[in-house]
């Protein structure tokens, strides 16, 4: 009867490591998420500062419609390298 504890026990331990693993997983992609989006904000709205700055009215507008060039500004710019 022990023994049959015993394993019923194992099989328990693992159902709940293997729970609190993907629970784990579930947690740090959101937080890995949100952490990016954040930083994705931050550095446009640092290139549309600097954009501002220089006065590049209609590069602003470029690069709202245009995510390609959008990236070259920012590397032009050294955001977020």
């Amino acid at each position: 009867m022990c023994v049959l504890l015993d394993m019923y026990e194992e099989r328990g331990e693992a159902r709940g490591i293997e729970k609190g693993i993907a629970q784990g997983i579930v947690q740090g992609e959101a937080r890995g998420m949100a952490k990016g989006i954040s930083q994705g904000i931050e550095e446009i709205n640092t290139l549309y500062h600097c954009l501002l700055a220089d006065n590049r009215m209609e590069d602003i507008q470029k690069a709202i419609m245009d995510t390609d060039y959008q990236k070259e500004l920012l590397c032009e710019y050294g955001i977020g390298e």
